[in-house]
């Protein structure tokens, strides 16, 4: 054997960080390959999902749109009945008015009418009595029907 500055080593194996960057290689590999083949499943199951939730929540808009649709008829109906109450009030408010303003000016032209003037108002107050009692009526009537034909939904 000649000496030499450089001596030849035979490798008879090898290295241990060879062998961890070949193991480090196959596990980044198989990492990536069950990434690549997992991928189009779970963009399917992400899609399924997805249009499980749009059809939830299309569902859920219908019925509250539904809902209200019906809370707004609902509403209409009272605000109607609300104003033929008032109607009626006012109706029985004018009336009341007019009996006493009758009575006034009675008293205020002839004094000695009065007995008469009080049976001619009693007559008019009866009278108006039953008108209210038929516009009450003809309301219930009307709050009846409107509560027993079903309300038509868009």
């Amino acid at each position: 054997m000649t000496p030499s500055a450089v001596q030849h080593v035979a490798i008879t194996g090898f290295s241990w960080s060879t062998v961890g960057i070949a193991l480090l290689n196959l596990l980044v590999g198989g990492a990536l390959v069950a990434w690549i083949k997992q991928r189009p499943r779970m963009l399917e199951l992400e899609n399924s999902a997805e249009e499980s939730l749009t059809t939830k929540l299309l569902a859920r808009v219908q019925k509250l749109e539904e809902d209200k649709a019906l809370q707004d008829a609902r509403i209409e109906v009272e605000r109607v009945r609300h104003e033929s109450q008032m109607a009626i009030m006012r109706h029985r408010v004018n009336n009341a008015d007019a009996c006493l303003d009758a009575l006034l000016m009675l008293l205020k032209t002839s004094p000695e009418k009065v007995a008469e003037a009080v049976i001619h108002i009693e007559r008019m107050r009866e009278r108006q009595n039953q008108e209210v009692a038929l516009e009450r009526g003809a309301q219930v009537g009307a709050t009846i029907a409107a509560v027993s034909v079903p309300i038509p939904t868009p």
